[in-house]
């Protein structure tokens, strides 16, 4: 792991990577419960991601618990399934196992060896994300996707294992632009996505789905410190159960976030809604 990311782990903590395992798993358990019916209120959450360093690793190709090796030829209009180890330590360990995740590779990839590429991450609360209703905006935009397999809701150690694994290894993998990156996810997908952000560096952009922020304060509030973002959005149905969380969201990011409401109940946001929460990301992403 490179030293910004083992950094970004430490200021995250806020504590003495002592703290006992025991507070860790009760911190994650009591998050895993906020987010587990679908993305539900996360006030007596907290991100329970005490975290210390640890690898992802290319092998042999061979069957599903094979990483795909970094060599592995890739081709410009399609999708791949890849499959990456991580391998923690400390307090990461509990993380540790196999990975995977698809991999969109954008027209014109290959056509310059020196060019780099902005990079959305997708999480969904079911588990084996898609591009979805953003398929046809993120292919028009030239993004490289990574679609989350083992990220859902449930306990935090799979998710964010996931995330950390797929993290490393696509920046090995493919020509992933620093500070052009952007999370998103639906309801426990979207709490996670706003704990990514805040794992590794070179994210740019943010855009909730269906609920908000995975960390809270006593007092319900969010917990936005470590979220560094320049560029926020997020999407609500009128008549979803979470629909109170994006006065939250606007009142914890200010002018930061952009909010777009559409007719509907808790679900993806729907193609034309969603592509203007990703304009208005993208559009503040660096140039």
């Amino acid at each position: 792991m490179q030293p910004a990311v083992l950094l970004a782990f430490l200021a995250l903590a806020g504590a003495p990577l002592a703290l006992t395992a025991a507070t860790n798993a009760e911190k994650a358990k009591a998050t895993a419960s906020a987010v587990a019916a679908g993305g539900g209120t996360a006030s007596t959450a907290t991100a329970g991601a005490k975290l210390a360093p640890g690898k992802t690793e290319a092998v042999a190709k061979g069957g599903d618990d094979t990483p795909t090796p970094l060599t592995e030829a890739l081709k410009d209009g399609t999708e791949t399934r890849i499959t990456c180890a991580f391998k923690g330590t400390g307090k990461l360990a509990a993380m540790s196992g196999t990975y995977h995740y698809k991999l969109w590779v954008p027209e014109g990839y290959s056509a310059d060896p020196k060019k780099t590429w902005k990079t959305i991450f997708i999480a969904d609360p079911s588990g084996k994300a898609k591009l979805g209703a953003m398929g046809d905006w993120i292919k028009a935009h030239g993004y490289i996707a990574v679609m989350l397999e083992e990220s859902k809701n449930g306990p935090w150690e799979p998710t964010i294992g996931n995330f950390l694994s797929a993290h490393e290894d696509v920046v090995k993998r493919m020509r992933v632009a620093d500070g052009k990156k952007v999370a998103t996810g639906f309801s426990g997908g979207a709490r996670a996505s706003s704990l990514f952000v805040t794992l590794v560096p070179g994210f740019g952009g943010l855009i909730f789905q269906g609920a908000g922020c995975s960390d809270v304060n006593p007092d319900g509030s969010y917990v936005i410190k470590d979220i560094k973002v320049k560029a926020v959005a997020g999407t609500f149905g009128k008549s979803d159960m979470n629909y109170k969380e994006a006065a939250k969201l606007k009142k914890s990011f200010g002018t930061r976030i952009d909010v777009f409401e559409f007719e509907g109940g808790h679900q993806w946001a729907p193609k034309e809604v969603v592509e203007q929460a990703l304009n208005a990301v993208d559009g503040k992403l660096p140039k």
